[in-house]
C-alpha cells in the first residue's frame, strides 16, 4: 500500500566532535554490515551475486564472520535486523525506514487512528503525562479527564521518569478493562476510573453557526484506512441538513495513506478531474484523476492549516486550494512532496522507502516549500515551550530555555512580561508571582517545577479554546 509517511522531527545539530576518524570507521561497519547481510540474503534465494567484484567478497566476508562467529551478549540486538537498518539508515532519507514486525503494527495503527485505550494523546512531562488532546466521545472524555490533566499514576504506578512507550503500554489496554488513574489538576491530586474502549480518532465533526450562518466542520487527524469513510458520513449529514458551508481543519495532521487521500478527494471532485500528478524515477509526470463520480458541492470552502499540516493533507488542501477554490487560512504547510511506499518481507517486517514525489494539479512540486495560505495568520507560538523538568530552582538574572518558555506562557495566559529571550528580568518575575498568587501557589518569583506544570496546563486549556484559537477566529472573520 502507498502512504506518504508523517515528517520526522529533526532535533537540532550536535557540535562537531574530533573523533571523525572513528566516525568514519562505524560507518563503514554499519554499510558494511548491511550490504553484506542483503547480498547473503539474496544468495540464499538463488539470487546470483557477483563474486567477481573484491568489494562484494569483503563485505559477503564481513558478515558472514559475525553471523559466524560473534558473542552477542546482548540479547536485544538482532545481527540481521540491524544490518538492514544501517543499509536504509545509509540512505539519507528520513522517510526511508526499516520497521520490525512489532514495529509495523504500530505505525499502521498510528496512521489509521485506530486505538485500545483510554482517547488521549499526551507529552511526556517529569511528573507523568500532560494530557494536549482528549478525543469527543472518548472514555477519558466521558470520565471527565481535561486538557492539561496531568496523570501522575496508572494502577498505582507512578509514571514519573517514565518514557513515553512505558506510558503507553500502561495506559492502553483491551476494552472493557478498568484502568485507575491518579490526575494532577490545579495543584490537586485526583483519582480517576476510565473504562477503556476500542477509538477512532481519525476525524470528528458536527456542525456549527456564527453569525446566523451555519457550516459543516470537519477535523481530520491522520488519514488512515477508514478515514474517507468517516469524512463521507459527515458530508452526508451536511448534505441532510442543507449545509453550503464547509471547513477542513487539517492542522497538525501529517499525512498517511495515499488511498485515504484519494478516497476524500474523490467525494469533491467530478470525474476525470485531475487531484494530483506523480513523477516516479523513470518517466514523465502522470496526471492522476477522479475515478468515481460521487460528489458533495458547497459553495465556500476553507481549509485550516499550519506547519505540521503535511504529506496527504497538503495534496488535499493544495487540489481545494488549485481545483476548487477553498480559502487556506492559517500558515505556511511543512511541504512533504515525497511519496513512501512499503513492502512487507518474508518475516513480516516492513521496509518503507521513497519512490515518487507527488505535485499539485497544476504541476506545482511543494518538497522543501508546502502550500502557501490565501489568508496567513499565525498562531500562539509555543514552539520553544519546554517540557522538560527544572532540576535547579531559576529566579531573577539568569538565563535559561525554560525561563523563555515561562515568559511565553504567562504572556499567552496575559500576563505583563516584558521580554520573551529566556532573561529573567525584575518583571518576569513580578509577573510569576501574580501567577502563583492567582494559583495559590507560594508567591516567591522562583520558578520551579511545579510553577512550571501549572504554566503548560493552563497554557493548554487556553489554547484550545476556539475563542483563543486565531487561526479559527479569522476563520470565522471571512466566513461567508
Amino acid at each position: 500500500m502507498d502512504d506518504f509517511i508523517r515528517p520526522v522531527k529533526l532535533q537540532p545539530p550536535k557540535k562537531k566532535k574530533s573523533h571523525l576518524k572513528e566516525v568514519v570507521i562505524i560507518l563503514v561497519i554499519i554499510f558494511c554490515l548491511g550490504f553484506g547481510f542483503v547480498l547473503g540474503y539474496l544468495s540464499k534465494q538463488g539470487v546470483r551475486v557477483i563474486s567477481g567484484d573484491k568489494n562484494h567478497t569483503v563485505l559477503q566476508e564481513v558478515y558472514d564472520i559475525l553471523e559466524t562467529n560473534w558473542l552477542n551478549l546482548n540479547d536485544d540486538i538482532d545481527l540481521s535486523s540491524k544490518a538492514i537498518s544501517g543499509l536504509v539508515d545509509g540512505l539519507g532519507d528520513v522517510h526511508s525506514s526499516f520497521l520490525t514486525n512489532d514495529q509495523s503494527q504500530e505505525f499502521n495503527q498510528a496512521v489509521n487512528g485506530n486505538y485500545e485505550g483510554i482517547g488521549v494523546s499526551f507529552s511526556q512531562v517529569s511528573a507523568g503525562a500532560l494530557v494536549i488532546n482528549v478525543f469527543d466521545y472518548s472514555p477519558a472524555q466521558e470520565a471527565g479527564i481535561q486538557v492539561g490533566d496531568i496523570i501522575m499514576e496508572v494502577d498505582g504506578v507512578s509514571l514519573e521518569g517514565a518514557t513515553t512507550d512505558e506510558i503507553r503500554e500502561l495506559v492502553r489496554g483491551e476494552p472493557g478493562t478498568e484502568v485507575k488513574l491518579t490526575i494532577l489538576r490545579n495543584n490537586e491530586q485526583m483519582p480517576f476510573t476510565v473504562t477503556r474502549g476500542a477509538l477512532s480518532t481519525a476525524v470528528e465533526y458536527e456542525v456549527r453557526e456564527h453569525d446566523n450562518i451555519k457550516y459543516g466542520f470537519i477535523e481530520i487527524t491522520t488519514f488512515g484506512n477508514r478515514t474517507a469513510i468517516e469524512v463521507e458520513e459527515a458530508l452526508q449529514e451536511f448534505e441532510e441538513q442543507r449545509i453550503t458551508n464547509i471547513v477542513l481543519d487539517l492542522r497538525g495532521n501529517g499525512g498517511g495513506y495515499l488511498t485515504a487521500a484519494i478516497g476524500i478527494l474523490e467525494l469533491f471532485f467530478d470525474e476525470g478531474a485531475v487531484l494530483y500528478q506523480m513523477q516516479q524515477k523513470n518517466g514523465p509526470a502522470e496526471k492522476i484523476t477522479a475515478k468515481s463520480s460521487n460528489k458533495y458541492t458547497f459553495i465556500n470552502g476553507y481549509v485550516l492549516v499550519n506547519g505540521s499540516t503535511a504529506s496527504a493533507s497538503e495534496m488535499v488542501a493544495g487540489a481545494m486550494q488549485e481545483e476548487l477554490g477553498y480559502q487556506l487560512i492559517g500558515q505556511q504547510t511543512f511541504g512533504k512532496g515525497s511519496a513512501q511506499t512499503q513492502t512487507t518481507l518474508s518475516d513480516g517486517s516492513v521496509l518503507k522507502y521513497t519512490y515518487a514525489q507527488w505535485m499539485t494539479p497544476n504541476g506545482n512540486a511543494i518538497e522543501g516549500v508546502g502550500l502557501t495560505p490565501d489568508v496567513e495568520v499565525k498562531n500562539h507560538d509555543i514552539a520553544e515551550i519546554t517540557t522538560e523538568a527544572i532540576d535547579e530552582p531559576l529566579h531573577v538574572d539568569q538565563v535559561d530555555s525554560k525561563i523563555m518558555g515561562m515568559q511565553k506562557m504567562l504572556r499567552i495566559l496575559g500576563y505583563n512580561v516584558d521580554r520573551v529571550d529566556g532573561y529573567f528580568s525584575k518583571q518576569t518575575e513580578e509577573s510569576l508571582k501574580q501567577f502563583q498568587s492567582d494559583n495559590h501557589m507560594v508567591n516567591d518569583g522562583v520558578y520551579n517545577n511545579d510553577n512550571q506544570l501549572a504554566l503548560i496546563g493552563q497554557t493548554l486549556i487556553y489554547i484550545n479554546q476556539d475563542e483563543n484559537d486565531l487561526q479559527y477566529k479569522k476563520l470565522l472573520d471571512v466566513l461567508k
